[in-house]
C-alpha cells in the first residue's frame, strides 16, 4: 500500500480511503470536501489517508470522482 498522510476526524478532507489507526477499519469517500468522522467501529480520531489517486489511477480530479472515466 502507498504511504499515506495522517489526517483526524472533523478535518475537511476530499475523495479518498481512510484507515482507522487504532483498529484498521477503512472508510472510502468519494465526494469532496467531507469533514471526516470519528471511526464507527472503535471512536478513534485518526486515520491514514490514502488519496484517490493511489486508488486508482486514472481518478484525478473530484470532477473524475464524479464522472469516472471508462476503462
Amino acid at each position: 500500500m502507498p504511504e499515506g498522510i495522517e489526517k483526524k476526524a472533523g478535518e475537511t478532507v476530499g475523495p479518498g480511503k481512510y484507515i482507522c489507526l487504532d483498529c484498521g477499519h477503512e472508510e472510502v469517500l468519494d465526494k469532496s470536501e467531507q469533514d471526516l468522522r470519528t471511526c464507527p467501529k472503535c471512536a478513534c480520531e485518526e486515520y491514514q489517508c490514502v488519496p484517490m489517486t493511489h486508488i486508482r489511477p486514472d481518478i484525478k480530479s473530484p470532477e473524475d470522482v464524479a464522472n469516472p472515466p471508462k476503462r
